[in-house]
């Protein structure tokens, strides 16, 4: 007997769907296409460009280096890279389940939308990344396949703010908000919801474990998120993120998560209040680039 959409879905997790079938679809439908490339190329520009760009001696922006004492609290944690490296996937699953779920041309209104955020979000990080390119001290660490793609793949210029948290908060709300309507039951939103967002919280404390980012990275995107897409994410849901971060991990002590934690929410708040002033959403991150740039007397390197 054939399965109806809703039948194929329900119980499953969003991570028993194949993300390899969004390529296929996404990159081949006229009606998705445009979105698919204007993507692509969006993600080119303000990403791989910026950064092989630089490397290569084509651009002249500065660079500021953006560790702090605070990360090292945080272990480097070279086994958490398989979490790390799951977020592409990460987005593709839900959008695979709605596929399966409504068909693929009722699907496809929701699929270009979320291409079109997430499109969004690199060429608004971009505005930043044009001003300041930022980076951390990156472990030399290459005993994993995963780490020598990673060091190869990635310049590492583009830390503040963090894409990877900046795009799954964005998958996990804007699923929590699809989720919401008669078209998914409460068991459904339930369970989908608190997969993603479970998700959501281990990717963002992997970008930290493997040293991919600093502390200051965290709260840039989170803080962007409350801003260029406030009707998906808040800065309650932003607070709320930050408190539910490391706290099942058992490879820090107390002291260091309170410390790590609080520092989040230190440079959150700092962000959130001073954007509150201004029309620009990237003007308290600009003017903290500059400000610990001088701080760490790193405008001589300029």
């Amino acid at each position: 007997m054939h399965k109806s959409g809703k039948e194929k879905t329900t119980g499953k997790p969003l991570s028993s769907f194949s993300w390899l079938r969004c390529y296929f679809v996404l990159l081949t439908r006229p009606d998705t296409v445009k979105s698919a490339y204007s993507f692509l190329y969006t993600v080119t520009k303000n990403y791989l460009g910026l950064q092989f760009l630089k490397k290569w001696g084509f651009l002249r922006i500065p660079v500021v280096n953006v560790q702090t004492s605070v990360d090292d609290k945080i272990p480097f944690t070279p086994y958490r890279v398989h979490t790390y490296l799951h977020f592409v996937n990460f987005w593709l699953e839900p959008l695979s389940m709605l596929m399966t779920r409504f068909g693929i041309k009722k699907s496809v209104p929701y699929c270009t939308k979320f291409l079109d955020l997430i499109k969004k979000v690199y060429a608004e990080a971009g505005r930043i990344y044009r001003f300041r390119l930022s980076t951390t001290d990156r472990p030399d660490y290459n005993d994993m396949k995963e780490f020598r793609n990673i060091h190869r793949w990635d310049p590492h210029l583009l830390c503040v703010p963090s894409l990877h948290i900046a795009i799954i908060v964005l998958c996990c709300f804007y699923f929590r908000n699809l989720f919401a309507s008669d078209e998914f039951t409460q068991e459904e939103r339930d369970q989908w919801n608190g997969e993603l967002y479970e998700g959501t919280v281990r990717i963002a404390e992997s970008v930290l474990y493997i040293k991919q980012h600093s502390v200051h990275c965290v709260p840039a995107a989170l803080y962007m998120m409350t801003r260029i897409t406030p009707d998906l994410f808040t800065s309650d849901d932003a607070v709320k993120l930050i408190n539910d971060m490391f706290v099942p991990s058992d490879d820090m002590s107390a002291q260091d998560k309170k410390e790590v934690n609080d520092y989040i929410h230190y440079m959150y708040e700092r962000l959130f209040l001073e954007g509150c002033q201004e029309a620009d959403w990237t003007v308290p991150v600009k003017h903290w680039l500059l400000e610990y740039a001088h701080k760490t007397g790193q405008e001589a390197a300029w």
